[in-house]
């Protein structure tokens, strides 16, 4: 079966995102012109976004407010990624003579319930690993939430901060899976090929530096790409992948508390350590990866709680 499908497989002609730069017959080139465009205002971007607290005068309460603190903070590392979307946009249009909708679904519209679907999907997938893992871990005479914070103080900051995280996922999901996967499938005309470095290229920007020796987190990573990649092809648009990106970076950020502090989280485990994985390490991220990952496909696409067949 190729990668190349739509939720709809009774008609084969239904149309796909991935195909879209191919059906128009867009050159290479300007995919290239449009990193360099995007590339460069996400940059100028932050570092207007650094300065902000600062024109806002808000240095002061900052240091008053350490929760004032964690949702500006959080709200300037997701904003600088999310901020991908206003140079996207330009190059979109300027280049390929489209809406920025175009990177999202090949059709007029955005289907909100299947985003939302998704990430309920694979948010409460994520959520059951943890709580297995928690209870493994009290077998173990282990704590459960080693420095959690209060659930309504992680709700409250949720609330502050969440809308932008959603704005982060869009601008990542339209940017790899999007405007990257169409130029590159418009090259080779082979999904899988094209998937391979997008995941690859995803993990590397994910892990910062590949000097680092987090293969645990690069094989997460990795993994969860080639997901987004097959979900968006087959479903034939965006949104499944983006609501799949949304449920891991919530239950990750405001369950798990990978950011580590001042952020509150749940269960407030904290940022990965900067260490070498072991084997051990790195089979654990694949073994639960392939679980989740199986069982998202069996629920989501098999049996059609997310990607519906019309």
């Amino acid at each position: 079966m190729s990668l190349v499908t739509s939720a709809t497989e009774d008609d084969p002609s239904a149309p796909s995102l991935l195909g879209l730069a191919r059906q128009r017959r867009e050159p290479w080139w300007a995919f290239l012109g449009g990193l360099v465009i995007v590339a460069l205002g996400a940059v100028l971007i932050a570092v207007l976004l650094v300065k902000l607290p600062q024109g806002l005068r808000l240095e002061a309460a900052m240091k008053r407010s350490e929760g004032l603190r964690a949702i500006v903070e959080l709200l300037m590392m997701l904003g600088s990624v999310a901020a991908a979307l206003l140079p996207l946009a330009l190059a979109v249009r300027w280049l390929h003579g489209r809406p920025l909708r175009s990177l999202l679904s090949p059709l007029p519209g955005l289907d909100v319930g299947l985003a939302l679907r998704s990430a309920l999907l694979w948010g409460g997938l994520v959520l059951l690993t943890i709580v297995v893992s928690g209870l493994v871990d009290v077998w173990h005479g282990e704590p459960f939430a080693p420095g959690g914070q209060p659930w309504p103080q992680v709700l409250a900051f949720a609330a502050a901060t969440g809308w932008m995280v959603v704005l982060q996922v869009t601008a990542e999901e339209a940017l790899f899976r999007g405007y990257i996967s169409q130029g590159l499938y418009a090259v080779t005309g082979s999904a899988w090929i094209t998937a391979l470095p997008v995941a690859l290229l995803f993990a590397g920007l994910h892990t910062q530096s590949w000097g680092n020796a987090v293969w645990d987190q690069r094989a997460l990573y990795f993994i969860i790409s080639l997901l987004l990649s097959a979900v968006t092809a087959r479903a034939g648009r965006l949104e499944a992948a983006i609501g799949i990106h949304l449920g891991q970076n919530l239950m990750a950020i405001y369950v798990m508390g990978v950011l580590g502090p001042p952020f509150p989280s749940l269960l407030g485990v904290g940022a990965p350590e900067n260490k070498p994985a072991s084997v051990e390490d790195v089979a654990e991220v694949l073994l639960t990866m392939a679980v989740i990952g199986g069982l998202y496909w069996y629920l989501g696409v098999r049996r059609g709680w997310v990607v519906r067949r019309v």
